[in-house]
């Protein structure tokens, strides 16, 4: 960027530090010049002490911002809010590809690259968070090429804050999660709904979505604590109820056990779309949409590997330990993480029984 014009530069410099002037609230759009905030936003600078820098070769250019050609650099903060925008450039030589970390979900990517025109731009836009707290990271994935940072635009009700992945997580969240991320073909599988970080709650409704090109949902079930008040199936709808004052949740609690048959090859989503929980009949509260979980699980083909007592002596010998110590096979065919004492050694049995090479089945 050394051969920006100078001219360009004090033109810039001049804008940058002028007063906001009275527009619209939200008005602006991506991609337009933004040389300084909207009324009812305020700008933090790119010398912000809130903001980290990572990587190699962060410089300061000019006075109006801070940019590195270093892959792998990035800048980092947190706000609190909802809405946060990034005030940047277009350049000729500048990445197109910036991964954007919000709360540790990857969100769209931000491209720089353009025409050089070294006009201050609402270069990216989040809006419709939760009014909470978020930790934000720009990644640049290309070497050589440009991640640059002029400023920062919140609303003026929001705060920047330093960088900490590890916000506390206070929000109501539905969580989906299974033993494995990984099944064979034609194998049964659960999936879990349970509702985390909540306090005095009774009920429950919430929607599920599926990939029916992978999965069959052969069935389902709650605890001895909860009873299914309402099922549908198109979409896949449950509402849920406390068996009672000493059964409400109260921290986490397990929602829904839903039983899945892999009927195809490859990955898919089992979505929880939308959730809503009421107490003992004060208060109803719907879930923001990021505090709603999905989960990923791969169909993979049926393993080939002729498993024998050697492996049940392996599972019984690390039964208190992770899945870490296991083989690659038992990985593949129990699950990539936790604990093994979690597992159904049932399978394992199964696949001995049926395996023809095993002695003891001749």
């Amino acid at each position: 960027m050394g051969k920006k014009m100078l001219s360009a530069f004090l033109a810039g410099l001049m804008l940058f530090l002028m007063i906001p002037v009275t527009t619209v609230f939200g008005a602006a759009k991506v991609g337009e010049t933004l040389v300084k905030p909207e009324e009812g936003w305020t700008r933090y600078s790119y010398k912000s002490p809130q903001i980290t820098y990572s990587g190699k070769g962060w410089h300061e250019y000019g006075g109006i911002e801070f940019e590195t050609v270093a892959k792998d650099a990035a800048f980092k903060f947190n706000f609190t809010g909802t809405s946060f925008r990034i005030i940047s450039i277009n350049y000729s030589t500048a990445s197109d590809n910036i991964s954007v970390i919000i709360d540790g979900k990857e969100a769209k990517t931000l491209s720089l690259k353009g025409p050089s025109d070294y006009t201050h731009r609402l270069k990216y836009e989040v809006t419709g968070l939760s009014d909470k707290e978020h930790s934000v990271q720009f990644i640049n994935n290309k070497d050589n090429e440009y991640i640059i940072l002029q400023g920062i635009d919140l609303p003026a009700s929001a705060e920047l804050k330093p960088f900490n992945p590890d916000i506390p997580f206070t929000e109501p969240v539905l969580d989906v999660t299974s033993v494995s991320d990984r099944v064979y073909l034609n194998e049964e599988f659960t999936v879990q709904l349970a509702l985390n970080n909540v306090q005095n709650i009774y009920a429950e409704d919430f929607t599920i979505d599926y990939d029916k090109t992978r999965f069959q949902l052969v069935g389902f079930e709650t605890t001895d604590k909860m009873m299914i008040v309402h099922h549908s199936d198109d979409p896949l709808r449950f509402i849920t109820a406390s068996k009672g004052k000493a059964n409400g949740i109260n921290g986490d609690g397990v929602l829904l056990h839903l039983k899945f048959k892999a009927i195809g090859l490859g990955k898919g989503k089992v979505d929880a779309t939308k959730a809503k929980i009421a107490d003992n009949g004060k208060t109803e509260l719907t879930l923001a949409t990021e505090n709603v979980g999905e989960k990923t699980i791969e169909v993979i083909a049926n393993a080939n590997t002729d498993f024998s007592l050697k492996h049940l002596g392996q599972l019984a010998y690390y039964y208190e330990d992770d899945k870490s110590n296991l083989t690659t096979d038992l990985k593949d065919l129990l699950g990539q993480a936790g604990s093994i004492g979690d597992v159904d050694l049932n399978k394992l049995v199964q696949e001995i029984l049926a395996n023809p090479n095993y002695d003891f089945n001749k």
